[in-house]
């Protein structure tokens, strides 16, 4: 009998050791959305960085047509 409670102790011992809530190390990064690539009146669906323009035309980054900014 005195195993089993040894035994239990153990176990009850590992897994609230392997439960413990030590939180997120992983930091979150903010995205700056205030490049032309999503400020102008036509953006690149990808908004890849630095596309962007007032007028239509084509991304110099993955060659996608522009799209009007709603």
């Amino acid at each position: 009998m005195k195993k089993i409670f040894i035994s239990l102790f153990v176990v009850a011992c590992a897994l609230s050791y392997s439960c413990k809530n030590e939180g997120s190390k992983h930091k979150i990064e903010k995205q700056d959305m205030n490049g032309p690539e999503y400020t102008s009146k036509y953006i690149c669906p990808m908004h890849c960085k630095g596309s962007g323009s007032e007028n239509p035309g084509v991304c110099p980054v993955c060659q996608m047509d522009y799209e009007l900014r709603e």
